[in-house]
């Protein structure tokens, strides 16, 4: 009641007359800044609390200096600390939060924070206040930061980072048991780590990530509510972009322990004690926050393996020793997991097993057990074999789009499994009739040759047809062994059988007659450019039929064909012009130019070129296929048109390509020289010295990664040696002044012994003196000790041995001290004498 009283009696004045919110806050002011009595000031700074809202302008402008002086002098009351807090809380705040106030430099909140944040020790206060164990205090000067985040969020950053302990008291929030402040903890955190690397790499070393892995487990990992979802945010926030802290969160074994984060601890009915099942598991229920729990654990795997990350290769060798392979295979391919977290397991399995041989043979030795009941007999089925057909035939896009995404990164780099892979494009032999499947057996390289040459297929679903192209194009991409031997593959055992290649053609054409979804088409093209890319023998085949050439023409030329289907013609038809060795005499290089620059002319094939390169359809292609923000088209397919690996080609080489078929070299300039006219046995030589460096190179690639993991294992060996010495040599340090300390003790009990030795013999000397002045008769040691000196030196070993000098510690003799052993001689046989004198 006092202090609705003083705030009362501060509004009415001097003689009850009703005042003005400005003098009342000026007064108020005034008493917080002079008043010596603590609930004066805390009772004007209740008033203050209390006018912040409606005389904002006021309290700020004239108040701030005093609340900031309040916060440094007056810290140890709790509750003139809690009401100054939320003051300027209160002044802090947007006045239009839901208008993009932090943007408007004329919003009070925005100059009040810019006011309070200009000298860096006024955070420094806040962050100190922060060890005041008090719910309200701690709650709101947490609020009070984040809302100063909020509004200048690059400013606040820098005035923590001048704080030699913010970071550490920050992260003691993490270890509140009070909820409520270590979610508000939390959610400041992932604020301030918000593309600031010197933060980020400061809260890291504070042993966040075990910090967080461990509120996560405790929560229950994936089964967690909105805590886990928030630890695993501010996790990938210290870990994107930044490989110091990935380095650190490996060599801390953080990484096998991503595994028991895709897992759930349950009671099963048949089990007495709680047991880890998979996430596949049949007792499973997918909440929606466990399913936004689990995408967030898998993405923290992808931060890790990522493609273009300095360290992705020293991380998937940890993952493969981790065995989080087999985890993210089971997750991804499970029927009864979401398809969102499946498509998110498929895409981190896909990062991981990119380039990295270990894991890429893991992929290929796994399988895929039944799970139907009509199946639920049936041979398990290979992984590989399992991720085409979910490209192909599996349902939802961005599922398929996944799963293609897995097999490309399974051929990336790795010669073993495109030729693996190759080498089944003829169907497989029946099986068994007598076994009980009814199922044509299918492989993997034949799966996708019947989805690209069945009309049927391409009929009912265009984009198993786009898919299937797509993944034979990365089976032959960069590999001239992989492109000979599908131009010689034939799918029958006729000897005149067509060849594969000419079947792609005979299907474009199909495509194209029918009037088929133009990405029949586009992939089918984009196959058949990777194919001839480098390679003379295919494009040799390709130009053995004439009516080939007149298709490309024909889809170049024609005005009513798809711009980006006209686009592709002609970069294939470049193409053929490029890589044509004149081995076919009827369509030799000089015979193409002179068929682009009179059949279609320079500047159009230049234009339907430039079309493409243009069209957002190439420039929204990504590596992932399905981005997140992919349009769906009109008729409800996504717009995907293209590959990341066809327009990567597209683009580093349709200029040069454009330029060479359309420049007619003069008559009577002397022609190129081919490689084919050159001596054998020099660009024989060249081909064995290029041959010999790459398989060197192959090797130095796949030992980097090994390398980087020993030296990982032996910096973390290293750092736990080096840290075990340094806790020896700490306890050692710790025992050595434990000692030093007794020794200076006993030093001392030794000096006060003796002090008081010398005392008890002067007061002994002093009542010898006493008693020969009464008469008595005393015989003196130092007589006696000099009486036996004069003898033949037998006296004085007696002495010695009889006579021992007193302990330095003044230890007792014969169990008696020794001035007491001295004086009860002196005066023994006495008859009471002394007792008389006394």
């Amino acid at each position: 009641m006092n202090v609705f009283f003083q705030g009362y009696s501060a509004l009415r004045g001097d003689k009850g007359t009703p005042q003005s919110g400005a003098e009342t806050v000026h007064k108020l002011c005034d008493r917080v800044q002079n008043s010596t009595l603590l609930e004066d000031r805390r009772a004007a700074v209740m008033g203050l609390k209390g006018l912040a809202r409606d005389w904002k302008l006021e309290v700020g402008t004239k108040g701030m200096p005093v609340l900031i002086n309040v916060l440094r002098n007056d810290r140890m009351d709790v509750d003139i600390v809690k009401a100054t807090v939320e003051t300027l809380n209160v002044l802090c705040t947007l006045d239009t939060p839901n208008k993009g106030g932090a943007d408007d430099p004329n919003d009070l909140g925005v100059m009040f924070t810019e006011i309070y944040t200009k000298d860096p020790a006024n955070v420094t206060l806040l962050l100190d206040i922060l060890e005041e164990v008090d719910f309200y205090v701690r709650f709101n000067t947490v609020q009070l930061l984040s809302t100063l985040l909020q509004n200048t969020g690059a400013r606040l950053q820098d005035c923590i980072l001048t704080s030699p302990l913010g970071i550490s008291r920050l992260i003691d929030l993490l270890d509140d048991r009070r909820e409520i402040i270590r979610n508000e903890g939390l959610l400041l955190l992932i604020g301030l780590t918000q593309n600031n690397a010197d933060i980020q790499k400061i809260i890291a070393f504070e042993n966040a990530f075990e910090r967080l892995l461990g509120i996560i487990l405790e929560e229950g990992a994936t089964d967690g509510g909105i805590i886990v979802q928030d630890c695993l945010q501010l996790t990938h926030n210290l870990l994107k972009y930044n490989v110091s802290n990935q380095n650190l969160f490996r060599e801390t074994s953080c990484i096998q322990r991503i595994p028991s984060l895709l897992t759930v601890r349950t009671m099963l009915p048949d089990r007495s004690t709680p047991v880890d099942i998979p996430l596949s598991h049949e007792s499973i229920v997918w909440a929606d926050q466990k399913i936004v729990n689990a995408v967030l654990v898998l993405e923290l795997v992808r931060i890790l393996a990522a493609p273009k990350n300095p360290s992705a290769a020293v991380n998937q060798n940890v993952m493969n020793h981790a065995k989080i392979v087999p985890v993210l295979i089971e997750i991804g391919l499970s029927a009864r997991i979401p398809v969102k977290v499946k498509t998110q397991a498929l895409y981190a399995l896909g990062d991981v097993v990119r380039g990295h041989k270990a894991n890429q043979d893991l992929t290929a030795r796994s399988t895929i057990p039944a799970t139907s009941a009509e199946r639920r007999n049936a041979p398990p089925v290979p992984t590989v074999l399992y991720l085409i057909q979910l490209a192909l035939n599996g349902g939802e896009f961005p599922l398929r789009a996944a799963a293609a995404y897995v097999f490309e990164c399974y051929v990336y780099n790795n010669a073993d499994a495109q030729l693996a892979v190759l080498s089944t494009l003829t169907p497989p032999p029946p099986d068994n009739p007598n076994a009980q499947s009814t199922d044509k057996p299918e492989s993997a390289g034949s799966l996708l040759i019947s989805s690209i040459l069945d009309r049927d297929v391409s009929r009912k679903d265009p984009f198993a047809t786009w898919f299937a192209a797509t993944l034979l194009s990365h089976i032959l991409h960069g590999n001239s062994q992989c492109q000979q031997w599908a131009l010689a593959t034939k799918l029958d055992d006729d000897e005149e059988s067509i060849s594969l290649l000419h079947r792609c053609m005979f299907a474009l054409f199909n495509a194209s007659s029918e009037g088929s979804d133009v990405r029949i088409s586009i992939g089918i093209l984009s196959l058949l450019c990777i194919w001839v890319h480098e390679c003379p023998e295919a494009v040799k085949e390709l130009l053995t039929e004439g009516s080939n050439i007149q298709f490309l023409v024909a889809q170049i030329n024609q005005s009513s064909v798809n711009p980006l289907l006209q686009g592709v013609a002609a970069f294939l038809l470049g193409l053929l012009y490029e890589y044509n060795d004149d081995s076919e005499p009827e369509f030799t290089r000089a015979n193409l130019q002179s068929l682009v620059t009179s059949r279609i002319g320079a500047d159009v094939y230049v234009s339907r070129m430039e079309r493409l390169r243009e069209s957002k359809e190439l420039n929204n292609t990504s590596q992932h296929i399905l981005k997140k923000e992919t349009a769906i088209g009109p008729d409800g397919q996504p717009e995907v048109f293209f590959d990341s690996m066809f327009v990567d080609l597209f683009k580093t080489s349709h200029d040069a390509i454009a330029k060479a078929i359309t420049t007619v070299t003069p008559r009577g300039s002397p022609p190129k020289k081919k490689v084919a006219q050159a001596d054998e046995s020099v660009v024989q030589s060249y081909k064995d010295i290029i041959a010999k460096q790459e398989k060197e190179l192959t090797k130095l690639r796949e030992a980097v990664p090994i390398l980087e993991a020993q030296v990982a294992e032996q910096a973390t060996a290293y750092t736990q040696q080096i840290e075990s010495l340094q806790r020896t040599i700490q306890n050692l340090q710790n025992a050595l002044s434990e000692q030093s300390s007794k020794y200076a003790e006993l030093e001392s009990e030794q000096e006060d012994l003796l002090v008081c030795l010398a005392d008890q013999d002067t007061q002994l000397q002093k009542y010898r003196e006493r008693l020969k002045a009464h008469g008595e008769v005393i015989e003196d040691e130092d007589e006696e000790e000099d009486e036996d000196g004069d003898g033949d030196g037998n006296g004085e070993e007696e002495t010695e041995e009889t006579h021992r000098e007193p302990d330095v510690n003044g230890v007792k003799e014969q169990g008696q001290p020794v001035a007491e052993r001295d004086a009860s001689s002196l005066f023994a046989g006495q008859n009471g004498t002394y007792d008389n004198f006394l």
